[in-house]
């Protein structure tokens, strides 16, 4: 039988930061979102179209997402050009998961902001997380 103690043991890999690829790739997926919209934001601010903003935010935060998960959350020794393609299938599967499901939702009365939160939640957990664990770094070494 697990006591208490047994289960927070069993459960710090996990959950740790620093140790848990789960936690590491979600932290690194919040990174990516940020470099994303910073550099979007920063193209828009110096008078670039919000496509081309947009588009560049999208290759910068897809560039962050890739590295650091290859190197920090699952500490990959694969080959990162095969990781790459796979990623960027990964990656268009997701952009296309998060624009049905909030076009779906907002559909549906719930507010963009709401249903943008709710969809990024499910298809992290539900898609992004599984695909990039076991199909594009799929020889890690978590």
């Amino acid at each position: 039988m697990l006591d208490a103690k047994g289960l927070r043991a069993a459960l710090r890999p996990a959950l740790s930061p620093t140790q848990g690829p789960f936690v590491r790739s979600a932290l690194t997926s919040g990174l990516a979102t940020g470099s994303d919209f910073i550099a979007a934001n920063s193209l828009a601010r110096a008078g670039a179209s919000p496509a081309v903003a947009t588009v560049v935010g999208c290759v910068v935060g897809g560039l962050v997402a890739f590295s650091v998960n290859r190197r920090w959350a699952f500490r990959s020794e694969g080959k990162p050009l095969g990781e790459l393609v796979r990623f960027v299938a990964v990656w268009a599967g997701s952009a296309f998961l998060n624009a049905w499901g909030v076009s779906a939702l907002t559909l549906a009365g719930l507010s963009f902001a709401l249903a943008w939160a709710i969809v990024r939640g499910l298809v992290y957990a539900g898609w992004n997380y599984p695909m990039l664990r076991w199909f594009v770094f799929r020889r890690a070494q978590v």
